[in-house]
């Protein structure tokens, strides 16, 4: 491919360019530094700032100097003339005996390696040499009381739609510049692609014009986000320095630690600005000395610092920064090994943080903030302590996270990263708590979810692997899915087996911090599917609304009101789905919300005909907002056919609205256990003798024989098994009473 001339060009700096020369022309300004990351373009604007100079300017390039000596000794080189006078002269001293009192600029370039020789020489000469100005380009400060400092930033990555960004210019310029056909080896999309990867870094771009026109955009931009090198720049008269990425930014970094490297790699690895005590938070106790680290590497300029809104001090890297740090690991395998497990470690420690500001009143706010910034870390911390064999390491951050996944509708997903890992399992030589620690998992979700037939599938192998060889299964972990499948059984009717397991995995057996939650829903399994008193039933009630995790009150108050609905105590039952519904800020428990707003649904159901429209809309929203607030793996399947005539009415909040606004029931709205044994003749044949009507009085009533009523009532003292009319009366009182 044909090349041409370059034409080096500064695009979208005129305001840069018009504040250094603002400064420069400052006359009480005496130390300038103009500082910056690597590539930035610091020497090109500051010389070309400084030709507006009147004063006589020297201009030194300190790049390949090594120490204060040598420095020195090339700046007075530079100066020329008779070095007779001050032959035994040597450094500051010598620079200011050549200067003295001539109006000068003192353009000190690439300083960077120096910049502590200099720093502790230059007030001197600035003191003894008062028409002296000295400007310094430095990827770092000078750290002098004087020193102004002035930030060259990256070109703008930003567009306006009508016209390429500054970044995609200066790529676009370069490209058509050096390569005839260039144009047609990329259009602006891509370029502006690219620029944003390099975080608008004129080396950079430079750099990414020669891969453009040797690769074509779109293999240069894959090559940036893989690490991978791009052709090193052709042209023989630009520093070795710049002819890479690597080269560029390693320039400087000679005496940057093993610890400041790794934390430079650590905060190129993730996907958003990094907070000071969220660094600390990663860090567990090295977070004080990472916390040095990462104000020396501002200091260098490979990280920027700001403060944010809620005060914390916030590290961002540019994307010129982040391609070198990519390149290091692309290159270097063992080293992004080391990268990647250190970051799952610090992940972990996050998530368990997450975890416990969750089930804090005070510390859902930080913990929904943590999640928002840090979630694909996490999420790619998981698949990676996968791909790594850590099955376990991988099965507790799901585990701890599980309020997480629920919320942000990711279940399913988190499900199906089990699947894989089991499949993982399954494959290889690995030990079966595995298997069973992956199983009881997803056997917890089924559970929670309300898909109590995959809970079984899944719970009951863990359960049973108990009998077969108890030295292959951790007991906790077989505890707590004997518990669940208890759970399952008791959902399912079945309270015999229910109670049957909690036999054999007691409340007692469980680990301290979970006894009072399992000792409470082993009392609710214990009451079966019979009839219940009120006041057992308001004991339980009144005990899972104390508990103070939010997860386990909400779904232990849910099981006791399913429990009420098949005891054919559907009023009682709505009471406890409306203590559900009354929780704060219920997108929190979407899973618990719906569950609770479904038994509604069917405490409604159970109270007849004359609640039809209550029970289809109450049943067809739950079903939208499962299937909206999970993927549709988890939705399920409603048999209610208002589901498909209503559609999605409603969201959670209005859902949730609409049901507290219906009255409660009352047992007078229900077909009482056992007065629906009774015919409608039959029931309103008591009804009046609950009233004291007499038999002819009951007959002129109804419009029938007074024969045929002492028949009805006869079948009526068989079926409720009452010896006499008083007897009736009192049952018919009993089974119609209002709720307290």
């Amino acid at each position: 491919m044909p090349e041409t001339r370059r034409s080096p060009v500064l695009v979208g700096r005129a305001s840069q360019l018009a504040d250094l020369r603002e400064l420069i022309l400052d006359q009480s300004i005496r130390l300038l530094t103009v500082t910056g990351g690597a590539g930035a373009g610091k020497s090109r604007l500051a010389a070309t700032a400084l030709r507006i100079a009147e004063s006589r300017l020297i201009s030194v390039d300190l790049a390949e100097t090594t120490d204060g000596e040598q420095a020195w000794q090339t700046i007075l080189d530079a100066l020329g003339g008779p070095a007779e006078p001050h032959i035994s002269l040597r450094g500051p001293d010598a620079v200011t005996a050549r200067i003295g009192a001539e109006p000068m600029i003192l353009l000190a370039d690439n300083c960077d390696l120096v910049a502590r020789d200099l720093a502790s020489g230059l007030p001197a000469v600035l003191a003894r040499c008062p028409e002296l100005t000295v400007v310094a380009t430095s990827r770092h400060a000078l750290d002098l009381y004087q020193e102004v400092l002035y930030l060259v930033p990256p070109l703008s990555i930003a567009s306006d739609g009508s016209e390429a960004s500054p970044a995609a210019q200066l790529l676009s310029n370069c490209v058509e510049t050096r390569f005839r056909d260039g144009a047609i080896a990329a259009d602006r999309s891509q370029l502006e692609q690219i620029a944003a990867e390099l975080d608008g870094v004129p080396v950079g771009l430079e750099l990414a014009a020669t891969a453009v026109g040797r690769l074509g955009a779109e293999r240069t931009l894959e090559r940036i986000r893989s690490g991978q090198q791009l052709p090193p720049s052709p042209f023989v008269d630009i520093p070795a320095r710049h002819r890479s990425i690597r080269a560029c930014v390693e320039w400087g970094l000679n005496d940057l630690d093993e610890m400041g490297l790794f934390v430079l790699l650590h905060v190129a690895a993730s996907s958003v600005l990094t907070d000071l005590e969220e660094v600390l938070l990663l860090s567990g106790e090295r977070g004080d000395p990472i916390a040095g680290k990462l104000a020396e590497l501002v200091d260098r300029s490979l990280l920027g610092h700001s403060v944010a809104e809620n005060g914390h001090y916030t590290y961002a890297i540019s994307g010129f920064t982040r391609s070198f740090c990519r390149q290091l690991l692309y290159a270097d395998r063992a080293l992004a090994e080391r990268v990647r497990f250190r970051r799952a470690e610090g992940l972990r420690l996050l998530a368990r943080e997450i975890t416990r500001l969750l089930a804090e009143p005070d510390g859902r706010a930080e913990a929904l903030r943590l999640v928002g910034r840090w979630l694909p870390d996490i999420v790619a911390t998981v698949r990676y302590l996968i791909d790594h064999d850590a099955y376990r390491d991988a099965i507790e951050l799901l585990s701890e996270l599980e309020d997480v996944w629920i919320e942000r509708g990711l279940l399913a997903d988190a499900e199906a990263i089990v699947a894989t890992l089991l499949a993982a399992v399954d494959s290889g030589a690995h030990p079966p708590t595995l298997m069973a620690a992956g199983r009881e998992l997803l056997g917890r979700w089924a559970l929670r979810s309300g898909r109590f037939q995959d809970a079984k599938r899944l719970l009951a192998p863990v359960v049973s692997a108990r009998n077969t060889d108890t030295r292959r299964t951790d007991p906790a972990l077989v505890h707590r899915a004997g518990r669940a499948l208890a759970q399952v059984h008791h959902e399912t009717g079945r309270p015999q087996r229910a109670r049957a397991l909690l036999a054999r995995f007691p409340s007692a057996a469980a680990p301290p911090a979970e006894q009072p939650v399992a000792a409470l829903v082993e009392a609710v399994i214990g009451l079966g599917d019979g009839p219940l008193d009120d006041e057992t039933s308001s004991a339980l009630r009144d005990h899972a609304a104390a508990l103070p995790r939010r997860r386990d009150r909400l779904t232990v108050l849910n099981t006791l009101g399913r429990t009420l609905l098949r005891a054919r105590a559907p009023h009682r039952a709505l009471e406890v789905f409306h203590l559900v519904l009354r929780t704060p800020e219920p997108v929190m428990s979407p899973l618990e919300m719906v569950a609770a707003l479904e038994g509604c649904a069917r405490a409604y159901d159970a109270a007849g005909d004359g609640y039809s429209e209550q029970t289809h809309r109450l049943s067809a929203a739950a079903h939208w907002i499962r299937a909206t607030c999970s993927p549709s793996r988890l939705a399920g399947h409603s048999a209610d056919p208002a589901v498909s005539t209503i559609g999605a009415v409603l969201d959670i909040d209005e859902a949730i609205a609409y049901a507290l606004s219906i009255p409660l029931l009352s047992r007078a709205d229900l077909g009482s256990p056992l007065l629906s044994r009774l015919t409608k003749r039959q029931l309103e044949t008591a009804l009046l003798v609950a009233e004291g009507m007499t038999n002819r009085m009951i007959a002129n009533r109804l419009g029938i024989a007074e024969w045929t009523v002492v028949n009805h009532l006869r079948q009526v003292m068989t079926k409720l098994d009452c010896p006499s009319r008083l007897h009736v009366a009192l049952v018919i009182e009993r089974e119609t009473q209002q709720p307290a």
